[in-house]
Parts: C-alpha cells; structure tokens; sequence
C-alpha cells in the first residue's frame, strides 16, 4: 500500500487544485494520505478534508512553531478535533531550535500536554524534532514518549538517535532530503530496518531532487520510494509494500 504519511494538502498552495493533486496521487496507486495540522485551523481542515475525500486521513495538533500563538482554548479544541471520525494521530507535535518562533519552554509545555492527549485517546504521534535530538526527549518526558507509539517525522538526527527511539517502537520518517545530493539521512536509511520506516513528502515542502524548486505533492512520495529501494538494495515494490504495512500498523487503516 503506497502512503503519503505527511502532506499539508490543506494549505492554501493546494486551493486551486487540490481534486488533481489527490487524483494524481491515486494514479500513481497511492491508497493513503496523512494531513497532518500545525495549529487549531489546518487541523479542522485537516479533518475536514479527511471526510471530503477516501484517501485522506487527519492527524490534529499544534506545532512547535505555532505554541507561542496558541490561544487558552486551542488546547481543548484540539482534544475535541481528536476525537473525530478519520483521525488517526496527535500531529504534528514536538520541539523546532531551528527556528526562532517560540521559547523553548512553551515548545516542551505544548508537546508535553499534547503527548499526554494521545497517552489518553490512545493515539499514535506525528513528531517534528528539529536541531534537537535527546536533549528534547529528556527535557519534555523520556518516560511519556516511551509510553507512546509514532512517527519521527523527516527525520533529521544521527543513526544513534535513530536507533534509539527504534528500540522504544518508533518508526522514523524519510522524506525529500533523502533523494538530494550527498543527503546526511543515507547513513540512517542504510541503518534502520525497512520494518521501522515510513515515508512522507512533508508536501508542499521538501520536494524530491528531479522536482527541486517545484511545490511538492503526495504523487511525488513514489521517489521516496525508490531511493530508499536503491539505498537498501531491494526493489521498490518491497520498500511500497512493508512501508506500507508499516503505515496501516501504526495509524490503524
């Protein structure tokens, strides 16, 4: 089964074509797409697209970069959201140091509570972890991310880190950077079992290299696809099938 885990195809980059984007993505035999939300509004989008079109799912949260703007409600909306029919996660959730768009401790205070939203529900979550790595697990709750299942989403940390979070049950996500020239996630795809991988496009973002420069669409997922096939030396149709699997394990298709 070939799935998109991650496209923001509710943003408004898809607003114009967002029929043919999904139609193009079921004509390369994709048979899931995970929207993820970053705040209160695109995870209601999320779920409402999610009821609009069969191959679509939602996952509702509020991402690192979006905690500083978060209102005193979005928190319990986003609880009421995850309850909704299509929802399959709490995501996209976690700590972003790359960018300076809200304190630290108003990142890990937002992951920490959202991490024990999914504990409760009994959902799996979507994690952004950006220049960060242990430090982050420690800092929100080594304990509380060990009691979940999920994703490390366009994964970006060292094969140790990796294989870590891999040993707690985690899957780790590869997405655009792993087709670009000289891509420091090689060594990590080499290192992590095809069985704890997923693959994402992170669309409209992280376009794979033969697209570079253009919007990125859950079409475009198959050349995840096949690179990662060309980096463990096993055919595509392998790497669509067990990621697949993979998929459908963890978010409950």
């Amino acid at each position: 089964m070939l799935t998109d885990t991650h496209a923001h195809i509710d943003f408004d980059d898809f607003d114009r074509d967002r029929d043919e984007v999904i139609a193009r993505a079921k004509d390369v035999g994709i048979e899931r797409i995970i929207i993820p939300g970053v705040d209160l509004a695109t995870s209601a989008k999320a779920v409402e697209l999610a009821g609009q079109y069969d191959i679509v799912n939602a996952a509702v949260g509020i991402h690192p970069n979006s905690t500083a703007e978060a209102a005193p409600g979005d928190m319990l909306e986003i609880s009421r959201l995850a309850e909704r029919d299509r929802v399959v996660a709490v995501g996209e959730i976690g700590l972003d140091y790359y960018r300076d768009r809200a304190p630290k401790d108003i990142q890990a205070r937002a992951c920490r509570g959202q991490l024990e939203l999914a504990q409760e529900l009994k959902l799996p979550v979507i994690i952004h972890f950006r220049n960060v790595g242990m430090e982050g697990v420690e800092l929100v709750g080594e304990d509380l991310f060990r009691s979940l299942r999920g994703v490390f989403h366009c994964f970006g940390g060292s094969v140790e880190f990796a294989r870590e979070l891999v040993s707690w049950g985690y899957y780790i996500g590869f997405d655009g950077p792993l087709t670009y020239k000289n891509s420091d996630r090689v060594d990590v795809a080499r290192a992590v079992a095809l069985e704890n991988i997923l693959i994402e496009t992170d669309a409209p973002f992280l376009t794979p290299q033969s697209r570079r420069g253009k919007r990125n669409e859950p079409s475009y997922v198959l050349e995840i696809a096949e690179k990662l096939a060309e980096v463990k030396g096993i055919d595509v149709d392998e790497v669509i099938r067990v990621t697949g699997e993979n998929a459908r394990s963890l978010f409950g298709f």
